[in-house]
C-alpha cells in the first residue's frame, strides 16, 4: 500500500523539489553512449510435451510437436465464425459462438456475486464525465500536460482506425477511492481532452503502481476504451476493468469476479488487455489476462477472459481456463509469497486463424531465466501441447511484455523483457518474429538498451498494421526516459524524452505513436519524479515543427501565406524576424476565437517554417496572426476536409 504521508504533498511540492534537484536532462534528444558490446547471444527456445503446463516440470524438448488439430466440425464452425465477424454479422457470430461452446462442453459461467459491502471495491457501476480542462498548444520537441494529479500509472494506445491518441491515468485521491481518467488528443499529443473519469471505487481503494493497460476499439462513430486496472483493497490485490464510450461520456467498472477472487489469500493483479479491432470492426472481441496467485502451495498463473460484445458500456465478461490447472496453460507452484508474476497478451491473425498469444515470467528464483509462451487458436478454449514455447536466456529475466501488429494475415510479433547483465544492471531486450513466434527458429534478438545504468520499467507497443514496426520506452534508474523504434531486425536511434527528472516507480514512461502522415509521429506518455502528474512528449524524433530555414538574417519582420492553401490537414507557415524577439503566432476561427498558439517563445533572428496540424478542426476559414516586438500581421487560410 502506498503511504498517504508521501502522497498528500507531492502534487504541490514535487515540481518544486524537481526544480531544486534539477539535473536538467539534455533535451536535444542525444544518443545514449552504449558502453557494452551489445553482441547478441541467441536465446534458446524449447517446446513443452507436458499436459500440466507446470513450470516446475516443463518437460522441454527441442523437437516441435505437431500443430494443434481440430475436429472437422469444430474447424468448420471456427471458419464460419471468422467469416461472420468479417461481415459484421453479429447475430450469426453469436449463434456460431454458442454452438462452439456447446461442442466444447463449455457452460456459461455466472460471476460470483460480491454482496459484502465491506469487501467490494466497486462502489458504483455507471459514471459520466464531460469536463475538459484547459491546455496550451506546445511547439516542436514539446512536452504537453495531460494531468497534474498524483499518478499511480499511465498508459497510451493508438488505433489504425483513427488519428487520435488515447491515454489513461490512475490518480490518487486522499480520503476516498482513487480515480481512473481517460484522455484523447486529436492533434498528435499537443493538447489533451479529458473524456471520462471513473470515480466509483470504494473508499480505501488504492490503485497499484504501474498497473494500467488500455485498448481503444472503433467502429464507425463508436469509440470505446477498455482499461485494465490493478488495485489494492482490504489487504489484497484485485483486477478491475473500466470501459468508457468516448463519444457519450458513459462508462462502467467491474471487478475480476472469478476463481476465488473474494478470498483474502487470493490476489488478482497486473491485468492486461488487447483486442482484434485491427481485423474486425463492430464484431471485435476484447481479450484480457490477469496475474493470479493463491495461498497453500502458492500457485501463480495467468487467468483469461474475453468480451464478445464490447461496444457497450456494460459488457459481459466470459471467463475461461485453457487446459492447464486453473490458468492459461503455464502455472508455477511452490514459489515464495509476494512473487510478482509478469504477463501480457496480444492478438494476430494468421490468415485462417485468430490467435491469442500470451507471455509469462516471474521473479520466483535466483536462477529464473525463462519466458513462458502459450497461444490459443480457438479464442482461449484450449491450448494444444504444440502451442507452447519456453524462451531461455543465459541470465535472469523479468518484466515480460508482448505486442503484435495485427490485421489479416500479418503475424509479426515481438516479446520484450529486462535481462540481468550484472548485479544491479538490467538491460532491455527484444525478441522479434516475422512469422508468429510459434517455433524456435524464427526469433531475432536485439537490445533496446544496454548501458551500465539499469532499465527499471519497459514498455512495448506495436504500430497497427505496420509489418514489424514497434515503439519502445524505458525508464532508467537515474530517472531518464528513453524512446526507441524497432522495425524487424533494425533498431532506431535512442532519444531521451523527458526534460525534468522522470519517474520509474509509479507512472514511468509508455511509448506510443501518432497514426498520421506526419513524419515525426513519436509519442511518449510519462510521469515526473514521484508520479507528480502525467505528461506527453511529442515530435521527439526529428525537427519537423519549427524549422530554421538557414537563409541568413532577414532585413525585416514578415509573415508569409501558408502553403499549401487550401490544405488538409497540415500546412506550413513561414515567417521572418530580423533580430532576437519573443514571437507569438496564434490561430483563430472566423469568429475571432483563439484555436491554438503554434509559436510562443523567444527566438533568434532568422527565417522559420512552422507546421500547423488542423486534424481536429472542421472545414472552414481560419486566421493566423504574428506578434513580434510590435510587429503584427494577419492572414487567412482555408481548411477543406
Amino acid at each position: 500500500m502506498r503511504h498517504y504521508s508521501s502522497i498528500k504533498t507531492r502534487s504541490s511540492l514535487c515540481f518544486m523539489l524537481s526544480a531544486v534537484l534539477l539535473f536538467l536532462f539534455t533535451f536535444n534528444l542525444r544518443l545514449i553512449a552504449q558502453d557494452k558490446s551489445g553482441v547478441d547471444i541467441p536465446a534458446q527456445f524449447n517446446y513443452s510435451t507436458s499436459n500440466t503446463g507446470s513450470t516446475s516440470e516443463p518437460m522441454m524438448t527441442s523437437l516441435q510437436p505437431g500443430e494443434q488439430q481440430f475436429a472437422p466440425e469444430k474447424r468448420s464452425l471456427l471458419d464460419q465464425l471468422r467469416n461472420a465477424r468479417l461481415n459484421n454479422d453479429l447475430v450469426k457470430a453469436e449463434e456460431l459462438r454458442t454452438t462452439l461452446d456447446q461442442l466444447d462442453g463449455l457452460t456459461a459461467y455466472v460471476p460470483q456475486e460480491n454482496n459484502d459491502p465491506s469487501n467490494n471495491p466497486i462502489r458504483e457501476k455507471f459514471v459520466t464525465m464531460n469536463v475538459k480542462p484547459p491546455f496550451v498548444y506546445e511547439g516542436d520537441f514539446s512536452v504537453s500536460t495531460i494531468s497534474s494529479a498524483g499518478i499511480w500509472a499511465v498508459a497510451t494506445a493508438s488505433s489504425n482506425r483513427s488519428t487520435a491518441i488515447f491515454a489513461a491515468t490512475t490518480e490518487y485521491v486522499s480520503g476516498a477511492g482513487d480515480n481512473v481518467k481517460i484522455f484523447v488528443s486529436y492533434n498528435g499529443g499537443a493538447t489533451w481532452n479529458l473524456k471520462y473519469t471513473y470515480n466509483g471505487f470504494a473508499s480505501g481503494v488504492d490503485c497499484r503502481a504501474g498497473e494500467l493497460d488500455i485498448e481503444p476499439i472503433i467502429s464507425g462513430s463508436d469509440t470505446l476504451v477498455y482499461c485494465a486496472v490493478g488495485i489494492n483493497y482490504n489487504s489484497h490485490a484485485w483486477s478491475t476493468m473500466i470501459v468508457a464510450n468516448i463519444g457519450t461520456g458513459a462508462g462502467s467498472g467491474a471487478t475480476w469476479s472469478f476463481g476465488g477472487y473474494l478470498s483474502a489469500n487470493v490476489n488478482y493483479y497486473n491485468p492486461k488487455v488487447t483486442s482484434d479491432n485491427t481485423t474486425y470492426s463492430n464484431a471485435s472481441y476484447i481479450y484480457m489476462t490477469s496475474s493470479f496467485d493463491s495461498a497453500g502451495t502458492t500457485r501463480y498463473t495467468t487467468r483469461y477472459l474475453l468480451v464478445t460484445s464490447p461496444f457497450t458500456t456494460s459488457p459481459t465478461y466470459i471467463y475461461r481456463q485453457p487446459n492447464a490447472p486453473n490458468g492459461f496453460w503455464w502455472q508455477s507452484n511452490g514459489l515464495t509469497p509476494n512473487t510478482y508474476l509478469h504477463q501480457d497478451i496480444c492478438y494476430y491473425n494468421t490468415g485462417s486463424v485468430d490467435r491469442i498469444y500470451t507471455v509469462y515470467n516471474h521473479a520466483g528464483t535466483a536462477t529464473d531465466k525463462r519466458v513462458y509462451i502459450a497461444w490459443s487458436n480457438d479464442y482461449g478454449v484450449t491450448v494444444g501441447a504444440g502451442n507452447t514455447l519456453t524462451l531461455t536466456e543465459t541470465n535472469n529475466i523479468l518484466s515480460a511484455v508482448c505486442a503484435a501488429n495485427g490485421g489479416i494475415g500479418r503475424q509479426t510479433v515481438a516479446i520484450g523483457y529486462r535481462m540481468l547483465y550484472s548485479a544491479g544492471d538490467w538491460d532491455y531486450r527484444i525478441q522479434y518474429s516475422p512469422s508468429g513466434g510459434t517455433s524456435s527458429g524464427v526469433f531475432t534478438g536485439q537490445y533496446m538498451e544496454y548501458t551500465s545504468d539499469t532499465s527499471k520499467l519497459i514498455s512495448l507497443q506495436a504500430v497497427d498494421l505496420a509489418n514489424g514496426k514497434f515503439v519502445t520506452g524505458n525508464a532508467m534508474n537515474g530517472g531518464e526516459h528513453y524512446y526507441r523504434s524497432f522495425n524487424g531486425t533494425a533498431v532506431g536511434t535512442i532519444y531521451q524524452t523527458n526534460n525534468i527528472p522522470g519517474d520509474f516507480s509509479y507512472g514511468g514512461c509508455r511509448a506510443g505513436y501518432w497514426n498520421s502522415t506526419n513524419p515525426d509521429s513519436c509519442v511518449v506518455v510519462w510521469s515526473p519524479n514521484l508520479g507528480a502528474g502525467a505528461l506527453c512528449s511529442r515530435l521527439i524524433c526529428s525537427t519537423v515543427g519549427i524549422q530554421n530555414n538557414g537563409n541568413g538574417v532577414p532585413s525585416e519582420f514578415s509573415l508569409k501565406q501558408n502553403y499549401p492553401n487550401p490544405f488538409n490537414p497540415v500546412t506550413n507557415i513561414k515567417f521572418s524576424i530580423p533580430r532576437s524577439s519573443f514571437v507569438k503566432i496564434t490561430v483563430f476561427d472566423i469568429t475571432g476565437k483563439e484555436i491554438a498558439k503554434i509559436v510562443n517563445e523567444n527566438m533568434n533572428a532568422g527565417t522559420y517554417t512552422v507546421d500547423f496540424n488542423a486534424s481536429n478542426l472542421a472545414t472552414g476559414v481560419y486566421l493566423y496572426r504574428i506578434d513580434a516586438e510590435g510587429f503584427t500581421d494577419v492572414k487567412k487560410m482555408m481548411l477543406i476536409k
